[in-house]
């Protein structure tokens, strides 16, 4: 049911449900009457135009509804809509394709931060098993020269 069909009541039981029909006609959607009316009723603007009329005469709008549905979902032609869809997709893919991008360098960048930390730990596990060795060594060392020294000195 259009809205401009709300100014028409059906003659037998009063609905304002009235469906429009191609040949210009309505149709009650309770009681089943079709209904002549004497021109076609633009879904924009309400205005009576001659049945023959594709153009409502007072705003100019298609007064076909599904013309008039098409017209207001697309109101460009077909090959400007088809372009305009092209460029879209172009534009989206460009988009998408610059994000990946911009994806993939921070994850390298992530990448070379967390490789760069690992070798800092690596160097600093190495400089601590180098000082644990060390302090090692100089404590045998001192037991070494205790005990040399003991021994001298019992010995003597």
């Amino acid at each position: 049911m259009s809205e401009a069909n709300v100014a028409f009541r059906c003659t037998v039981c009063g609905s304002t449900s009235l469906i429009s029909n191609p040949d210009g006609t309505l149709t009650c959607a309770r009681c089943g009457t079709d209904h002549e009316i004497a021109g076609r009723v633009c879904p924009n603007c309400g205005a009576t135009n001659p049945p023959e009329r594709e153009y409502c005469e007072r705003c100019g709008r298609l007064l076909d509804m599904v013309g008039f549905i098409l017209q207001r979902c697309w109101p460009t032609a077909t090959q400007e809509r088809l372009e305009h869809f092209r460029t879209e997709v172009a534009r989206l893919k460009e988009e998408t394709e610059a994000a990946s991008r911009e994806r993939l360098r921070r994850w390298w960048a992530e990448e070379e931060e967390r490789r760069r930390s690992l070798a800092a730990a690596q160097i600093e596990r190495a400089r601590q098993e180098r000082r644990l060795l060390i302090g090692a060594l100089v404590f045998g060392i001192v037991v070494l020269v205790g005990i040399l020294l003991y021994l001298l000195l019992r010995g003597t």
